[in-house]
């Protein structure tokens, strides 16, 4: 069965191009060598083995050093602290380039873009950063948790699907799956005690199930998973793991364990004060942060990455101090 909302989230086709293939070329990790960043169109494509070499190695890093080593961006004018990109859309200067950017050849792992509710270069560059922090090939970042994921389980959920999750969760999850998800995309969940590995193997349905949810480290029990075992038993029935990592960043790395989704609130553990709204989701392999990005770009409903832009300048610059 399809989406359960396909005439509500059709995209522009003339924007589609750039938006998804230019993942073919590179992704949001890899490092570019712009010349005039945003308008240039010069060939600085990172070739496809050192993207593998970079991930590879950032995949088997501490998160500490895996950040330390993440391209740093500078503030316009040499600041320590990058700009705050506040425009929603962007200055092209030759119209031979923005074809290449519709059709898309170039796309923001190079430093162009489009709209801001697309992709943002302060977002885009938190993104990098949360890719890093958890080992994997990229990162989206989104509104708030919930915005990340909610885009998450409806991109690997269609109608009629299935998601195996832990009894505890996060209260706005276990809502989601609950209410949400039954009620208007005939998606259920079976809830079961994921420290019993045999209730959990028992309760993916293979054909149907396609989810095993599950958190690092519990909200609020701080009930802690064993991830490996658990990414065992989902992989053995073909189902996708996605782990929320929330409360427990820098300390469990759930890609580098098996997961092939991670999933955060930014605005507990990373935020720190409080005083941010904030979600990501980094994916293990280009091709996840593909298909999860698709219905997150389409769905115009604050699950997108026009989140209030100060929110990642603001976590980059408490990185720098």
């Amino acid at each position: 069965m399809g989406h359960p909302f396909p005439n509500s989230i059709t995209l522009s086709l003339s924007l589609a191009p750039y938006i998804f293939d230019h993942f073919k070329v590179s992704n949001v990790m890899a490092e570019s060598a712009v010349t005039n960043r945003k308008r240039s169109s010069g060939d600085d494509a990172v070739s496809e083995n050192d993207r593998k070499r970079k991930n590879m190695v950032a995949r088997n890093m501490d998160p500490a050093e895996a950040l330390a080593l993440t391209r740093h961006e500078f503030g316009e004018h040499g600041g320590v602290n990058m700009s705050i990109e506040a425009s929603a859309t962007f200055t092209v200067m030759e119209p031979e380039t923005l074809g290449r950017m519709f059709a898309g050849e170039l796309g923001p792992d190079r430093d162009f873009f489009i709209y801001s509710r697309h992709f943002n270069p302060t977002v885009v560059n938190l993104g990098r950063h949360m890719a890093a922090l958890e080992g994997t090939e990229a990162a989206y970042c989104t509104a708030s948790g919930m915005a990340a994921i909610s885009s998450v389980l409806l991109q690997l959920c269609s109608t009629g699907g299935h998601v195996v999750a832990s009894t505890t969760l996060y209260g706005g999850t276990h809502a989601l799956l609950t209410h949400f998800l039954p009620g208007k995309c005939n998606i259920t969940t079976t809830f079961v005690d994921i420290a019993d590995l045999e209730s959990v193997e028992s309760a993916i349905v293979e054909g149907k199930t396609n989810v095993l949810y599950f958190e690092s480290m519990a909200n609020p029990s701080l009930k802690v998973a064993d991830i490996p075992e658990l990414c065992r038993v989902g992989h053995a029935k073909g189902v996708t793991v996605v782990v929320d990592n929330t409360f427990a960043p820098m300390v469990i790395s759930p890609a580098r364990l098996g997961a092939d989704v991670v999933v955060h609130s930014i605005s507990k553990f990373i935020s720190g004060g409080a005083d941010i709204i904030a979600g990501t989701f980094p994916s293990l392999f280009i091709y996840y942060y593909f298909i999860l990005i698709k219905y997150c770009l389409r769905l115009n409903c604050g699950n997108n990455n026009w989140l209030c832009i100060f929110s990642p300048w603001k976590l980059l610059s408490l990185q720098c101090s």
